[in-house]
């Protein structure tokens, strides 16, 4: 067992546990969408839109250009 990590695989660690590091998909579904809600428990509804709603960025940050109606179907299913 591990007593320690490095900051470098700590990092890496924490950053794998919320969806980082994975491949984009080539055509991100409702699966998709889903799957980013339910493996981050957590979507903050916000209205600043500067550059976009920032409740879509974080599906956007890991699985790359969505439908935006997905996020919204995912979290009434």
């Amino acid at each position: 067992m591990v007593d320690t990590v490095s900051p470098a695989l700590a990092r890496r660690i924490a950053l794998a546990a919320q969806g980082f590091g994975r491949p984009s998909p080539a055509a991100p579904g409702m699966r998709q969408v889903a799957g980013v809600i339910d493996r981050l428990a957590l979507l903050q509804i916000d209205s600043v839109n500067v550059f976009e709603r920032s409740h879509y960025l974080p599906a956007f940050s890991r699985i790359g250009d969505y439908a935006r109606s997905l996020a919204a179907d995912a979290v009434n299913a």
